[in-house]
């Protein structure tokens, strides 16, 4: 039991005081991130997965194969190099590099260019795995990937595509001054 003194008082508890979290130095703005979540969540990062994952497919599937090593090799080097490649890219993205590189480089349209060779190259790697993979499991998975692979990189080349025609950058779209040259 609680005894009621006359000294006693009832115990009154300190105001809590919360601060403001700070993000940045006082007279700074805040910082933004640096990660482009947009890009991650849209459809261009969701390309860049299906394409890392496919080629990653592509080249476990003529990995296993134990026939016909020549093509398997081709097939190899052109999925572990758009893997690679396109885990550059992703992070070049990601991290929103680009703009940075807009000036010196036109980014755009050598991404461009990246797909479109790919690509090709992909529908290269389909057909020589589906000559080779009669009898073959693994060739006949890589052959479906790889053309699956060049499905995927097809449908980026359209959006890389539309990207650099409304960026300004690269061939026939140079920011400067267009030169008077005149055809016959």
């Amino acid at each position: 039991m609680m005894s009621s003194g006359a000294g006693s008082q009832p115990q009154q508890s300190a105001p809590i005081e919360t601060m403001p979290t700070v993000y940045a130095e006082p007279g700074q703005p805040p910082t933004e991130s640096t990660v482009d979540v947009d890009f991650l969540k849209g459809v261009g990062g969701i390309l860049k997965v299906v394409e890392m994952v496919f080629s990653l497919v592509v080249f476990i599937c003529a990995s296993v194969s134990e026939d016909h090593k020549d093509a398997c090799g081709w097939i190899q080097f052109v999925s572990m190099t758009a893997f690679v490649l396109t885990i550059m890219l992703y992070v070049f993205h990601a991290f929103k590099l680009p703009p940075k590189f807009a000036k010196s480089i036109p980014f755009k349209f050598c991404e461009f260019c990246y797909y479109a060779t790919f690509t090709l190259f992909y529908f290269i790697s389909g057909v020589v795995a589906a000559c080779f993979a009669t009898g073959n499991a693994a060739l006949s998975a890589a052959a479906f990937f790889a053309f699956a692979s060049m499905c995927v990189f097809g449908a980026d080349i359209y959006f890389r595509f539309v990207a650099w025609r409304h960026s300004n950058e690269g061939p026939f779209f140079s920011s400067g001054a267009t030169q008077g040259v005149t055809l016959p």
